[in-house]
C-alpha cells in the first residue's frame, strides 16, 4: 500500500437499534465514550497507533430514531488510505454486528471531511487527544 499525504475519511451510515455501548465492546480495540456533541447521541472513538494509523468513531441517536435520510447510526474511519478505512470499517461491522449499509448523503460525507484536518493533530499525541475528547466536554 502506498500512503498519501492527506488524510481521508470514510463515512458509513445505517440502522442499529441495539445498545451501542455493548456492541462496541465486541470490537478488538477498546473504544472510549465521548460525551461531546449536541447531547442527543452516544459516541465512541479509538485512535490506533501503528504503521498506518487510523481514527474510528461511531455514533448513534440516543432515541434510536431514524433521520429523514433513513439512518440512526454512523461510523467514520480516518487514515491516509481509503483502502485501510474500508478494511477497518468492515472489521468493525463484522466484529460488532452493526451493519451500516444505507447510502451516505453527500452533505453528510462532506460534513465529516473536517476530520481530515483533525487527524494530524490526534496523530501527534493520540493518548492526550483521546483523553481530552473523552473528559473535557
Amino acid at each position: 500500500m502506498v500512503a498519501i499525504n492527506e488524510p481521508i475519511t470514510l463515512v458509513r451510515v445505517g440502522i442499529f437499534n441495539g445498545d451501542l455501548g455493548e456492541a462496541v465492546k465486541k470490537f478488538s480495540e477498546k473504544l472510549v465514550y465521548l460525551p461531546m456533541g449536541l447531547g442527543n447521541t452516544n459516541k465512541y472513538s479509538f485512535f490506533k497507533e501503528c504503521e498506518i494509523p487510523y481514527w474510528l468513531t461511531v455514533c448513534q441517536q440516543k432515541d434510536k430514531q431514524d433521520t429523514s435520510f433513513g439512518y440512526n447510526s454512523h461510523l467514520t474511519v480516518t487514515s491516509y488510505l481509503n483502502k485501510r478505512n474500508k478494511e477497518i470499517a468492515d472489521k468493525f461491522e463484522d466484529e460488532t454486528g452493526i451493519k451500516l449499509d444505507v447510502p451516505v448523503p453527500e452533505d453528510l460525507n462532506k460534513h465529516f471531511q473536517f476530520l481530515n484536518i483533525a487527524f494530524p493533530i490526534l496523530e501527534k499525541n493520540p493518548k492526550a487527544a483521546m483523553d481530552f475528547l473523552s473528559n473535557s466536554f
